[in-house]
């Protein structure tokens, strides 16, 4: 389980600079539409692979799925690109470090998981090393927080409260059906509301040479689809608030990637930060045992 939790947090941080590419040419909007139409296509294919037919659901599942879709895809895409552009990229970077802490919260709250002084330590480190890390990126800036900060916040809590409920639709449903129907759900929204803002046209002519194409496919197969469904099954196996411990792992992941791709310079303290989010991670899960399956 920690090797698959790492390379999804590998693929997310990656995606932070392919995301910033593509908004760079393309409407957020668009940017999240193409994305989720590429998820759904990749995760229906692997569906009529595996199973040779789509699944049947009950109208309850349609419903409990679309209320995931609805979180977790539709309102925090908007919420988060909303967010993110009117926040800087530190503050960004910094709210999304809190997600490890809000999932313990909601998981406490939710399914009565014990927290442990140890864990919290483990948080607190990590939170510290992800804040050194983003603070001393090329180009960072701490601004004052305002309504930017207030919904990238808020794109986290639609994000971890559809996680929950995936853990409980999970116990009846296999998580490639999840999330199939959650994006292809949560696709059908967003791409809604993108054709009401018109724009397809300049977003199609933008998607040009083999970078954006690279950026396209990468950040809707990778970075979208399959690292989507191997959380559903972390979550599904461990509990979210014991998964969510390796999300500080996405800003220093965004960080290195944005060096390797984008060319950004790293010094010795992001090592240091590195160090501290290691350890803050290997407090955290040593804390308390793997949940069992439900």
């Amino acid at each position: 389980m920690p090797l698959l939790l790492m390379t999804v947090m590998l693929m997310w941080g990656v995606n932070i600079p392919v995301i910033k590419a593509l908004t760079g040419v393309i409407d957020v909007v668009w940017v999240g539409a193409i994305r989720l139409v590429q998820a759904t296509a990749v995760l229906t294919l692997l569906l009529l692979l595996r199973d040779g037919r789509l699944p049947r659901l009950t109208g309850a599942q349609w419903w409990a799925l679309a209320q995931i879709g609805f979180l977790m895809v539709y309102l925090n895409q908007l919420l988060f690109t909303q967010g993110a552009r009117l926040s800087s990229a530190t503050n960004t970077s910094l709210v999304m470090a809190l997600m490890p802490l809000l999932s313990l919260i909601g998981g406490a709250l939710a399914f009565r998981e014990a927290v442990s002084a140890r864990a919290l330590l483990g948080l607190a480190l990590g939170f510290a090393g992800v804040t050194l890390v983003v603070l001393l990126a090329p180009g960072a800036s701490l601004v004052v927080a305002g309504l930017g900060e207030l919904l990238v916040a808020a794109a986290l809590v639609t994000f971890i409260g559809g996680g929950l409920l995936v853990q409980r639709v999970t116990r009846d449903l296999d998580v490639l059906v999840v999330g199939w129907a959650v994006y292809g759900l949560g696709t059908l929204m967003l791409l809604s509301h993108a054709a009401l803002g018109g724009g397809w046209e300049k977003a199609a002519t933008a998607i040009d040479g083999p970078w954006i194409w690279f950026c396209v496919l990468y950040s809707g197969i990778l970075g979208t689809a399959l690292s989507n469904v191997g959380w559903y099954y972390a979550i599904d196996r461990v509990g979210q608030s014991r998964a969510s411990l390796y999300l500080h792992w996405v800003p220093i992941f965004g960080v290195a990637a944005s060096a390797l791709l984008l060319r950004e310079a790293l010094g010795v303290w992001h090592g240091v930060g590195l160090l501290m989010v290691l350890a803050g991670t290997w407090l955290g899960v040593a804390a308390r045992p793997p949940r069992a399956a439900a």
